[in-house]
C-alpha cells in the first residue's frame, strides 16, 4: 500500500504539472514564449519542496527551514492549478467537440482559463485559512461506564509542528483545547513533523494543557531523534505511551507504538495492561490499521490520524482506496468504535482542499 501511494502521488504530481502549465499560458498568451522557462520553474518549485524535505529529515539548517516553508507554499499554490488546470483540460476537450467555430472557441477558451485561474487563488486562500483553522467537532458516546458520563476526551492529531506550524500556532490551539474543558487529550501521533529539531521551543506551549495528556508517536515523529522527542514531551509534563497502557479516571488508554508497516498483524506485548470486562478502554494507534489487534484487547474505543483525509484532493481518493471506510470519520469495527482524525495540522503544503483540519471532542453520555 505504501508503494501505491507513492507511486499515485508522483504521477499525480508529474501530469499536473502539464495541466498546470497548459492552464497558465492559456490564460495568459504572452506566456506562450516564455513556456519552456514557466514549466522549469513549476518543476524546480516541486524538486525544492520534496528535496528540502528530505535534506531537513537528515541535517539540522535554519536556512534551509526558511527555504523549505517557502516550497512548501508555493508547492501548495501550484497543486491548486494542477487541480483547476485538470478540470480546465477535460472541459476545453469536451467543447471542441461542440464548438466548431475556432474564433469562438479562442475567446470561450481565454475566458474559462481566466476564471480557472482565480478559483485555484481562491482555493489556494481557502484551503490556507482550512490549514491554520481547525474546527471543533463533537461526537457522543453512549453507553460507557457511569463513572465516566459528563466526561469528555479531546483528540488532537497530526499536528506537524515544526518549520511550519511554529509555537504561536500551537499556543492558539492549546487555548482553543483548553476552552473545552476536557479530562483528557490524547495526541494520537505527528506531533512533530520532521522539519525542525529545535524542539525546544515547543515544550511551554505543550506544558499549559489543562487536562493530562498523552502522547502516542506516529511516523513523523521517528524523523526526529527519539531522545529529542522523549526528552520534549516529559519536560512539557505529556503521558508517552509506546505499546503500554495508563488508567485515568476510570479510562485505560493503550498506546501502540508505529511499527513503520502498515496494517501488521502482530499482537504485541503490552505493559501494565489491566484486564477487566467492566474497565473502559481506548486503544490509540497512529495508522488507521490493526482494528482487530485492538478489538482482540477489549477496546470499546480505536483513536487514529495518519490519513489527513487526503488533505490536498484527489490526493483523498489515493487514500480511500488504501485504508477504505477507516480513512476517515466514525466506524464501527466488530462492536468497537473507531474513529481516525482528518488531522489538525498538515504534512507539507500548509493547505486543506475545502475541508478544514479537526480537533475532537468526544463526550460521554
Amino acid at each position: 500500500m505504501i508503494i501505491i501511494s507513492i507511486l499515485s502521488f508522483f504521477i499525480l504530481v508529474i501530469s499536473g504539472h502539464y495541466f498546470a502549465w497548459h492552464l497558465s499560458i492559456s490564460a495568459c498568451p504572452r506566456l506562450k514564449s516564455k513556456k519552456y522557462y514557466l514549466l522549469s520553474i513549476f518543476i524546480a518549485i516541486t524538486l525544492i519542496f520534496i528535496g528540502d524535505f528530505i535534506y531537513l529529515h537528515q541535517n539540522d539548517s535554519s536556512i534551509f527551514s526558511y527555504i523549505y516553508v517557502t516550497g512548501a507554499v508555493l508547492f501548495g499554490f501550484l497543486s491548486q492549478l494542477m487541480l483547476t488546470g485538470t478540470a480546465y483540460y477535460l472541459i476545453i476537450l469536451i467543447a471542441k467537440v461542440f464548438l466548431k467555430k475556432k474564433e469562438y472557441f479562442r475567446k470561450i477558451e481565454l475566458i474559462l482559463a481566466r476564471v480557472f485561474i482565480i478559483i485555484a487563488i481562491f482555493l489556494f486562500i481557502l484551503g490556507s485559512y482550512n490549514a491554520f483553522y481547525p474546527q471543533v467537532k463533537n461526537i457522543a458516546l453512549n453507553n460507557w461506564p457511569q463513572e465516566l458520563k459528563g466526561k469528555s476526551v479531546v483528540q488532537l492529531s497530526d499536528l506537524h509542528l515544526g518549520a511550519i506550524y511554529r509555537p504561536a500556532y500551537l499556543r492558539r490551539i492549546v487555548n482553543q483545547v483548553n476552552n473545552l474543558h476536557p479530562n483528557l487529550i490524547i495526541i494520537s501521533g505527528d506531533l512533530f513533523d520532521g522539519s525542525d529539531e529545535h524542539l525546544d521551543e515547543f515544550i511551554q506551549p505543550l506544558s499549559e494543557f489543562i487536562a493530562p495528556v498523552i502522547f502516542v508517536a506516529g511516523n513523523h515523529d521517528t524523523y526526529v531523534a527519539s531522545d529529542e522527542i522523549v526528552n520534549t514531551v516529559e519536560s512539557a509534563g505529556l503521558i508517552n505511551l509506546s505499546d503500554n497502557s495508563i488508567i485515568i479516571d476510570g479510562l485505560q488508554v493503550i498506546g501502540f507504538k508505529y511499527s513503520g508497516r502498515e496494517d501488521s498483524h502482530q499482537r504485541r506485548e503490552i505493559e501494565n495492561l489491566e484486564q477487566g470486562d467492566s474497565l473502559a478502554q481506548v486503544v490509540v494507534n497512529h495508522v488507521p490499521v490493526d482494528q482487530a489487534e485492538a478489538k482482540s484487547l477489549g477496546a470499546d474505543l480505536m483513536l487514529s490520524g495518519h490519513a489527513h483525509r487526503g488533505q490536498i484532493f484527489p490526493f483523498s481518493l489515493v487514500i480511500n482506496f488504501i485504508y477504505g471506510r477507516f480513512a476517515y470519520g466514525l466506524e464501527d469495527y466488530e462492536g468497537m468504535s473507531v474513529y481516525t482524525s482528518a488531522g489538525t495540522g498538515t504534512w507539507g503544503p500548509p493547505l486543506r482542499t475545502l475541508l478544514p483540519g479537526e480537533i475532537i471532542k468526544f463526550n460521554f453520555e
